[in-house]
């Protein structure tokens, strides 16, 4: 039997998700509910953004890093393919580390 990874989530990216068009939530939750099963799916970034990971959801990422000791997905950023590598790379420049996670509930709404 395979235990689940709990979900933390950065302070910016529950913004990031009520700002998501309506028809992309389900989505989003899906791919993330899907991290907690199954962490090491995604994409291994490099450079700057070296330690995260991405997955895909149409034409949005979800950049998440895993904790391994905490059995932990600490999802960090959800936005376009276009801009978000960028974006992230920027806001990772600026904050402290580790600055932005806090722990909530694994059920984040999606739905408003």
């Amino acid at each position: 039997m395979t235990h689940a990874y709990r979900l933390v989530y950065a302070a910016t990216c529950r913004q990031q998700i009520l700002r998501l068009p309506p028809p992309l939530k389900p989505l989003v939750r899906r791919v993330i509910e899907r991290l907690a099963l199954s962490p090491h799916e995604g994409k291994c970034l490099e450079r700057e953004l070296s330690g995260y990971l991405s997955l895909r959801a149409k034409r949005y990422r979800v950049i998440y890093r895993i904790d391994e000791s905490e059995r932990a997905v600490e999802i960090h950023y959800i936005g376009h393919r276009r801009d978000i590598y960028e974006v992230f790379a920027d806001e990772i420049r600026q904050r402290e580390p580790g600055a932005g996670i806090r722990r909530l509930q694994s059920g984040v709404s999606l739905d408003s």
